[in-house]
């Protein structure tokens, strides 16, 4: 492998012989330097393409890859560059090396931050920056000369790189508390304070919402004049009632696709609404006007033919506004400089193009000169470097243009300018274009389960080896929690849940009004808690239940099944009954639910009410009474364990979750009616996730934490629940007396 030296030249006489040693002194540092620049590239590399999916996947290996890639990514970057600029000898295409680099470092990617934490330490992300940033200039100085073609393009490439970071740098900033507080959620917080100065409102055609969908930087001089009618008419404020007035084309009613812009821009407007809890403001409009806060949700979103569908998508983009304003970007790209976001990386794809061509001009020269074969790999080597940041950029634009970021500004520009309304008009087929670009969902739309009954006497050995190999950064594995697998998040579900929460009419209970709705209030009762310390108890009493009448109607089933062939049409209607639409419908919607609330205790306990080391001591304790009770003993396959605890009949000395669990799996077998006894387990379930859905102020920075590492159902409905006014749950029990 040949290297060069910049007071090399054609006209400089044969450099003296030198020993086979001093050879090997001089190449050893090259290839430290290729090394760890290889492996700076590699970990850049997946930050940048899984860094985007971890808002839309809960898998623990990619997240331990992404924190993984994010923290070794600095510290590869810095030694790299340090070898290059204390090199004695390089390569041509160090220059390029440095600049691709240092863009990986900061510039192609959206991920602002990897944690809530590092939001705050925004100083210290600039200080970084700007030494590697001084370094790769030094380097650009030294090395880019002796290569003219690079120049242009690489001094391209280091301007737009550096406003990429400022622009990053700022987000951080915009982000942090300090920010959140005086600039950009305090002035929300004053202009809603005046929703009681709007007397005519609609839920379903938004009229008299004025909720902020952009525009809010204006009223930061107002102070908490902001919420008086004068300022709300502010003539730089779009609002969601604008948008939905919009009749334009793109934005009509009557079509599908123009709701659902009309939608994402609600979603904007709703994120910024839901920001005031994380900064700890008060929300004014439940207090100016709750029935018209009420009516947004009960009459607007939860309305309509397509209310199960609708108002958690509605939810979903909102929570994603949310991840990208604490984690990327786009917030004030989005904010600050509407369309100026689309130049950097347009700018960016044109410099790398052309660096790449040139890289790929000289390749060609080198091979088709057999003569010429100096610096043949490490030309390779660059030109396939500069390929994948070029495609990195490039799909980096795409996902620009079909963010929802984007989509939001070219809607705000299509209504307050009307000349773009025009059919004829080049911007509006550059809009009506743009608006059929797709990007990732930004939820996975799945649940995550655990059974107790299952995974109690479970040990997982792969993570406690991970454990000690790492030097005990990856956390010990509890005994007896380990996951299941992740299932769908299905319409069943989503329409239980919306239809309790239209039959609550935002008075939550803890399962008890569907009892009674079912009339089985009497039988069941007791197992409801009776205080919002014994609502983690509750819990884990009915998921062993729902899991022991699972486990039996799947048995049935199976029996069923094969005796369906020899029974006649007439006999064959108990057989109809079980395996019927209602029953199965409704039996997935229970185990789902029932696993999912396990799943909460184990996996995300800070979500769910109370102090989260509460909700974990319970679990410990109900997995050491598991082991420890008599059925259990020496089973190890779920059918053994079911049939035990149903014909186990325990005195008062047993009061833990499996024991009393088992007690109401035999209460409800009692409930004939296999589709009533579903329909009870179903609608419980649906009614207690709403239940346990809304949190303390406290608590609110857990949803936030939850969203990068992929999100989970109870935020949503914690969202939606928090839209709708009910920002806490009613006491239960003794407590309400």
């Amino acid at each position: 492998m040949a290297s060069y030296n910049a007071a090399s030249s054609p006209n400089t006489s044969p450099a003296p012989y030198t020993s086979p040693s001093q050879d090997a002194d001089d190449i050893v540092p090259l290839v430290y330097i290729t090394v760890f620049m290889s492996l700076g590239v590699l970990a850049q590399f997946l930050l940048h393409v899984l860094g985007s999916l971890r808002r839309r996947s809960s898998n623990k290996a990619l997240h331990a890859i992404v924190s993984g890639a994010y923290t070794l990514s600095y510290l590869l970057v810095s030694y790299s560059l340090g070898l290059m600029q204390d090199s004695k000898k390089y390569f041509e295409e160090f220059a390029v090396w440095a600049v691709c680099l240092l863009m990986l470092l900061g510039g192609t990617d959206n991920l602002m931050a990897c944690k809530l934490d590092d939001v705050d330490n925004w100083k210290s992300f600039h200080t970084k920056h700007l030494f590697k940033g001084v370094v790769v200039v030094l380097i650009v100085i030294r090395n880019g000369g002796d290569v003219p073609q690079y120049q242009k393009p690489l001094w391209g490439i280091l301007c737009v790189n550096i406003l990429q970071s400022f622009i990053r740098i700022k987000s951080m900033r915009m982000a942090s508390k300090s920010n959140l507080l005086s600039k950009n959620v305090k002035p929300i917080s004053d202009y809603m304070k005046g929703e009681d100065n709007e007397p005519e409102f609609s839920a379903a055609t938004m009229k008299g919402y004025k909720y902020i969908v952009a525009g809010e930087h204006s009223l930061r001089n107002h102070g908490k004049e902001a919420g008086v009618g004068g300022t709300r008419s502010d003539k730089n404020i779009t609002t969601v009632e604008q948008i939905y007035e919009c009749e334009g084309s793109l934005l009509s009613s009557m079509s599908r696709r123009g709701m659902w812009l009309k939608d994402i821009c609600l979603s904007m407007a709703l994120s910024k609404m839901l920001n005031r809890r994380f900064a700890g403001f008060e929300l004014g409009e439940v207090k100016a006007n709750p029935m018209k806060t009420s009516d947004f949700v009960f009459k607007g979103l939860v309305a309509g033919d397509n209310k199960y569908e609708r108002a958690f998508r509605v939810i979903e983009v909102e929570l994603g506004f949310v991840y990208d304003l604490y984690y990327t970007r786009y917030p004030f790209l989005y904010q600050k400089f509407r369309y100026f976001a689309l130049c950097l990386p347009v700018a960016m794809v044109t410099f790398c193009s052309f660096l790449t061509n040139e890289l790929f001009k000289k390749y060609k020269s080198k091979e088709d000169n057999e003569d010429n074969k100096d610096n043949y790999i490490p030309l390779t080597a660059t030109l396939c470097l500069m390929s994948i940041v070029t495609f990195l950029e490039a799909l980096q634009l795409y996902l620009h243009m079909a963010s929802d970021w984007f989509k939001v500004a070219l809607i705000r520009g299509y209504v307050t300018g009307r000349y773009l309304q025009r059919s004829g008009c080049f911007c509006h087929f550059f809009i009506s274009l743009v608006f059929r670009l797709k990007a990732p969902r930004p939820w996975e739309n799945k649940l995550g389960q655990y059974s107790l009954l299952d995974k109690y006497n479970g040990t997982r050995h792969r993570s406690n080896c991970c454990h000690y190999i790492t030097l005990f950064l990856v956390d010990r594995a509890k005994k007896g929690r380990e996951r299941g697998d992740l299932v769908k998040l299905s319409i069943q579900v989503k329409q239980a849940v919306i239809d309790s929460l239209i039959g609550s009419k935002g008075q939550l209970t803890n399962g008890a009004k569907s009892l009674e709705d079912n009339g089985v209030h009497g039988l069941l009762l007791w197992a409801c808690a009776t205080s919002d310390e014994m609502v983690i108890h509750s819990i884990l009493v009915w998921h062993v239940a729902t899991t022991i009448c699972k486990h039996q109607l799947d048995a049935e089933l199976a029996k069923g099944g094969k005796k369906i062939a020899a029974l006649s049409v007439e006999d064959s209607s108990a057989a109809v009954d079980i395996t019927g639409p209602s029953v199965q419908d409704s039996s997935a919607v229970a185990s789902s639910l029932s696993q999912y609330c396990a799943y909460l205790i184990a996996f995300a306990p800070d979500l769910l009410p109370g102090h989260s080391f509460d909700s974990e001591s319970i679990l410990d304790q109900s997995i050491k009474d598991a082991r420890k009770f008599p059925p259990l003993k020496g089973t190890k396959k779920m059918d053994q364990k079911c049939e035990k605890l149903l014909i186990f009949n325990p005195d008062d000395n047993y009061d833990h979750p499996v024991a009393q669990g088992a007690q109401l799996a035999r209460k409800l077998m009692d409930i004939q009616d296999m589709a009533k006894r579903w329909k009870v387990l179903s609608e419980f379930w649906a009614e207690m996730m709403l239940y346990i859905a809304p949190c303390d102020d406290g608590q609110v920075r857990a949803h936030l934490e939850a969203l990068a590492r992929g999100g989970e159902f109870i935020t949503h409905l914690w969202a939606l629940l928090t839209h709708a006014g009910v920002l806490k749950r009613p006491p239960t029990g003794s407590e309400a007396a």
